[in-house]
This record gives C-alpha cells, sequence and structure tokens, in this order.
C-alpha cells in the first residue's frame, strides 16, 4: 500500500469495507440469525462509525491534514495503546494530525481521533501526547459526543449545522489537502431513524455531522462530560505505565501561554477553564495515590516521532 496515502482515507476504506461486511452476515439466510440485541447492536454501530466518518472528513477538510506518515504512524501506535489499558480496549481506534497550530484535539464518534500539530509541538514528551489521547479516547468510548447527538432537539440540531457552515477556514496549510467530506449514502439515509432526538425526529448521519461539527468548534461538549474525559484518559494513561502528572503539567503550559497570549481559541471555548481541569485532575491523582507511582516519561522516543514536525518549525 502507498504509504503516502493519509490516514483518514485508509480509515474511510476500513470502516467502507467493515459497513458491508457486517450487511452481508446480517443478510445472509443460511447463516445463524442474529437476536434482536445483536442486531441493535450492530446497527448502533453502524450509525455512530458513519457519523463519526463524515465529521472526520469535514474537520479534516475544515484544518487541512498534516501529511507525515511518520508522525501519523507514531500518533497511532501511542493512541492505540493507551487506548488498549482503557476501558473500551475492544473499539476500534484510528488518529491522524491536522495541519492547525493551535493546541487540540478532537474525538468523533467511531473512533476517529484528530489531534493538531500545535497540540504535539506543545507537548514535551509521550507521557502528555498518551495523556491527551487518553482524553480523547476516553470520549469515544463513553460514546459522549453521539449520545448528544442523539439527545439534540431539532432547534439545537439546526444551531449547530449554522454554527458549523458559518466558520472559515484557516486561509494557510503547510502542506495538507483539502479532502472532500463524505456525503451520507444509502446506508446512512437507511440508519437515520437510529438517529433519534428528543422531539422524536430522525436525524440523518450527514445532518448529525453537521452538528456534531458545530459542537466541536463552537460550544463543545456537556463540561461535566470534559472532567469525565480528563479523569478516565489520566487512568488510561497511568495504566499504561505512563508518568501520572503528564496531563496536568501539558494544561499548566498551556496556562501558562495563556498568560502572553490572551486570544481565544477553540479549546479555550469548548472546554472548561484550565485551573477547572487541572483541580479535578489533582483530585483523581491523590484518589490513585499517583505521588507513590513512577511512570514512563518517554522523552526520546517522542522527540524522534516528531522529529520532521520540529525541522520545519525551525526552518
Amino acid at each position: 500500500m502507498d504509504r503516502t496515502m493519509s490516514a483518514v482515507s485508509i480509515i474511510v476504506a476500513c470502516c467502507l469495507a467493515l459497513s458491508a461486511c457486517t450487511s452481508t452476515k446480517s443478510a445472509d439466510a443460511t447463516g445463524p440469525s442474529l437476536t434482536k440485541e445483536e442486531q441493535q447492536f450492530i446497527d448502533d454501530y453502524k450509525a455512530e462509525v458513519g457519523v463519526g466518518r463524515n465529521m472526520a472528513g469535514r474537520l479534516v477538510a475544515f484544518y487541512g491534514e498534516y501529511l507525515d506518515p511518520g508522525l501519523t504512524e507514531y500518533i497511532n501506535q501511542v493512541g492505540r495503546y493507551v487506548a488498549s489499558n482503557g476501558d473500551y480496549p475492544d473499539r476500534r481506534y484510528m488518529f491522524a494530525v491536522l495541519d492547525a497550530d493551535s493546541p487540540n484535539a478532537f474525538a468523533c464518534p467511531g473512533g476517529y481521533i484528530l489531534v493538531t500539530r500545535g497540540a504535539i509541538k506543545s507537548a514535551q514528551n509521550e507521557a502528555e501526547l498518551a495523556a491527551i489521547l487518553g482524553h480523547e479516547s476516553a470520549h469515544v468510548g463513553k460514546q459522549h459526543m453521539f449520545k448528544t447527538l442523539k439527545n439534540m432537539n431539532k432547534q439545537d440540531v439546526e444551531k449547530a449545522e449554522a454554527e458549523a457552515a458559518s466558520r472559515k477556514r484557516p486561509d494557510k496549510f503547510s502542506r495538507a489537502r483539502a479532502r472532500p467530506v463524505a456525503q451520507e449514502d444509502e446506508t446512512g439515509s437507511a440508519l437515520a431513524k437510529l438517529m433519534m432526538t428528543a422531539s422524536g425526529a430522525g436525524l440523518g448521519i450527514l445532518q448529525a455531522a453537521k452538528a456534531g461539527m458545530g459542537l466541536l468548534l463552537e460550544k463543545g461538549l456537556d463540561k461535566e462530560m470534559e472532567f469525565e474525559a480528563d479523569r478516565e484518559g489520566v487512568k488510561y494513561a497511568i495504566r499504561a505505565g505512563y508518568e501520572p502528572k503528564a496531563l496536568d503539567q501539558f494544561l499548566a503550559r498551556l496556562a501558562e501561554a495563556k498568560k502572553k497570549n490572551s486570544d481565544k481559541t477553540v479549546m479555550d471555548v469548548t472546554h472548561p477553564a484550565i485551573a477547572d481541569r487541572r483541580k479535578a485532575i489533582a483530585e483523581v491523582l491523590s484518589k490513585m495515590s499517583a505521588d507513590e507511582i513512577i511512570g514512563a516519561v518517554g522523552k526520546d522516543r517522542f522527540d524522534a516521532g516528531r522529529a520532521t514536525l520540529m525541522a520545519k518549525k525551525k526552518g
């Protein structure tokens, strides 16, 4: 396979194959029939992947993808390792890098996780990267975005869609190529009935993806979901053997940077205040007696993994 193929393109191909395979098996009259609960699980998962795939495509089209195969492979290695130590190790997690300076990361339903090169530059070691990706994998495992979309009423969906449409794409891309956004296919249309809002109106895959994009860039998830992702992400990273205070150290550095540049970023708008996040993380670390845990930092491997990215920064 051509290593220059983007990570997101590979993700889409894999999920389409998974969807087709699942559909064939379900429809095979000669095979064992599925229970109602099993079929519901499959349908829900297909809907979740459909929404997440479209959302990830929109984020890539918005920011551009940072095309560095070595870095993308490294991010996937770390992210999948941390996720394997989480509460949902059987889920499929796929990672890619967005061409954006501002430090941030996004978790789309179905396991699509996108981290900005700004976040990678802001981190100082693999433990911090692992904690960031642990936070995002917790969002996926807990189905935070998917559940939020299913519970939105018609007015909130329309508002989120409008906010996503009003967002202007950043003007400069270092080496990214904008990718076409996947449209809602027949499978997505058939699954629209699964995305039921509080008002009882069916929310299609395409509409859900647009609304999810608006939430990611304008409003964010419920703050309690963000605190939960922090708590769980820290636990996942610690189980994976990393330095317990890594996420707190990363957030502390972001807070210091904000003193020099008070401009609001997407992360500032869509997440709780850093001071509140650090307080919640401190409580988790205290309960886990984290001071007694010796974890890996992974400085050398991290520097090697992002070497090309940092070289471009200096050039």
